[in-house]
């Protein structure tokens, strides 16, 4: 695959995060995917592993957050089978609302993604947020 080619497919991932599609997320994760969000201390972070688990974190956020997490990203560079994704991400429960940035790096083969790695700006916050 090109460059370009797997920046289509991490831009697609988040037109599917953001239609809450997750058959088409899953469509884009190899069997043995391995998901690295950041380790916030609760069940649906840290090393995630295959498909099912990956989803389960996704559903998990919206369910928390009412659906109200978003995830935007501002730029998609591709080089090889890696992307890198800058993102302004925020979601509300109850009354709190948090905003963050974060760094997402993608590794893609064949069409699929294989890895993927993410980095947030407040780590701290997040914790207390998402506890």
């Amino acid at each position: 695959m090109t460059a370009q080619s797997n920046e289509d497919i991490i831009r697609r991932l988040y037109e599917a995060r953001d239609r809450g599609d997750l058959e088409a997320v899953r469509s884009m994760l190899v069997e043995d995917v391995i998901w690295s969000e950041p380790d916030l201390d609760n069940p649906h972070t840290g090393d995630l592993h295959g498909p099912e688990t990956v989803l389960g974190m996704i559903r998990e956020a919206q369910r928390i957050t009412d659906g109200a997490f978003r995830l935007i990203p501002r730029g998609v560079m591709a080089h090889g089978e890696h992307a890198v994704v800058l993102i302004d991400w925020s979601a509300e429960r109850g009354d709190e609302r948090i905003e963050g940035k974060e760094v997402a790096v993608y590794r893609v083969r064949d069409g699929k993604i294989v890895e993927a790695f993410f980095y947030v700006d407040a780590p701290e916050d997040d914790r207390e947020f998402w506890k």
